[in-house]
């Protein structure tokens, strides 16, 4: 039977997000979701550390796998693609923590623990809490490219 994993995802401080998603759902999926529920665009590169150690190339799987132009992206040292992997590989527990840096300029870092197990197939990821917001970029994220 497939699982379900209520992971909290925290952003900052006090700026969280209790998502339930499907074991069966790539890291490349669980990206979508996480910064979906941040109202963020998906616009930069992203890279999971399940170890849960920040720039270790070992346990680090990226995305995309393409560049904008369609070209497959040099894993330069990483362990994988974020495209290429479901959630269930890793065999996460209650407790277990790992991390989650989107755009690597601004190098957001999103903190994840496995909060609980479901017995159950989760179809379609959902946010089950969420206490509050971040800026993408900063204060005004409404870019006017009509100004004189």
């Amino acid at each position: 039977m497939d699982k379900s994993l209520v992971l909290s995802v925290t952003v900052g401080t006090g700026c969280y997000r209790h998502i339930q998603v499907s074991e069966m759902e790539t890291l490349s999926s669980l990206s979508d979701f996480i910064l979906v529920s941040f109202d963020f665009f998906d616009d930069h590169m992203h890279a999971f550390f399940m170890n849960n150690r920040i720039w270790d190339p070992n346990f680090m799987y990226i995305g995309p796998e393409e560049d904008i132009l369609g070209r497959t992206m040099d894993l330069n040292g990483a362990a994988g693609y974020s495209s290429k992997v479901i959630l269930k590989n890793f065999r996460l527990g209650v407790g277990d923590k790992f991390l989650y840096v989107f755009d690597f300029g601004d190098e957001w870092r999103f903190r994840i623990k496995v909060l609980r197990i479901i017995n159950e197939y989760t179809e379609v990821p959902n946010i089950l809490r969420y206490k509050g917001e971040v800026s993408q970029y900063g204060e005004d994220d409404d870019w006017d490219d009509d100004e004189d």
